[in-house]
């Protein structure tokens, strides 16, 4: 089975703990952060990550636990689905 890839964007109000948050979702999904960029602009938090997807990832699930956890965190997610390299 090839592996699998999404790339994740967050954008919203920056505050201390944001990219922590984030991956310890991705961590308790066993998927792997593979490469990430970070930038504050005027107290504006924009998050771009990499992911490499689990094998047996319900992608589905993952998606609506971060879609949740982004929203209460008062950010904008997006998701594309890179599919396998």
């Amino acid at each position: 089975m090839p592996d699998r890839y999404m790339v994740i964007t967050a954008v919203g109000p920056d505050r201390p703990g944001l990219i922590a948050e984030i991956s310890s979702v991705i961590s308790e999904f066993g998927c792997n952060i593979e490469d990430m960029d970070q930038v504050v602009m005027k107290g504006i938090f924009i998050l771009s990550m990499l992911i490499k997807l689990a094998p047996a990832l319900d992608l589905n699930t993952f998606r609506k636990k971060l879609e949740y956890l982004c929203h209460e965190l008062g950010l904008e997610v997006s998701f594309y689905y890179a599919g396998g390299r």
